[in-house]
C-alpha cells in the first residue's frame, strides 16, 4: 500500500511539472511571438514611410506598374486611393507619391483610411 501510495505522488509531482513546464514554455514563445510581430509593425511603418521619398521623381503609372509586378491581385481605386494587392497608394494631385498604407491598418493617421 505504501508503495502504491508513493508511486502516486510521484505520478501527481510528474504530471504537474510537466504541465508547468508546458505553461511556462507557451508563455515564452507567446513572449517571442509578439516581440517578432512588434518588429514587424515597426519595420513595416518604416517602409511605409520611406517608399514615397524613394519614389519621389517617379509618376504614379511607373510606380503602379511596379506594384503591379509583385502582386497577382487586381488594381483599382477607391476613396482616393489606388490599391494594388495589399497596398493602397494616395498620390497628389501631380501624381506624385504621398502615401503608402497597408490594407490591414486599422491606426489613426493612415491617409487611405482618413475619411
Amino acid at each position: 500500500m505504501k508503495i502504491a501510495i508513493f508511486v502516486l505522488i510521484i505520478l501527481l509531482v510528474g504530471t504537474n511539472a510537466f504541465w508547468f513546464y508546458q505553461a511556462l514554455d507557451s508563455g515564452i514563445t507567446a513572449a517571442y511571438r509578439d516581440d517578432s510581430i512588434d518588429k514587424l509593425q515597426e519595420t513595416q511603418a518604416h517602409l511605409m514611410a520611406a517608399i514615397p521619398k524613394l519614389a519621389a521623381s517617379q509618376e504614379k503609372a511607373e510606380i503602379v506598374a511596379a506594384f503591379e509586378s509583385v502582386t497577382d491581385q487586381e488594381t483599382y481605386e477607391k476613396e482616393g486611393c489606388t490599391w494594388v494587392g495589399w497596398v493602397g497608394l494616395k498620390f497628389g494631385d501631380d501624381d506624385r507619391l504621398l502615401a503608402v498604407s497597408p490594407s490591414w491598418s486599422y491606426q489613426q493617421g493612415v491617409p487611405c483610411f482618413d475619411n
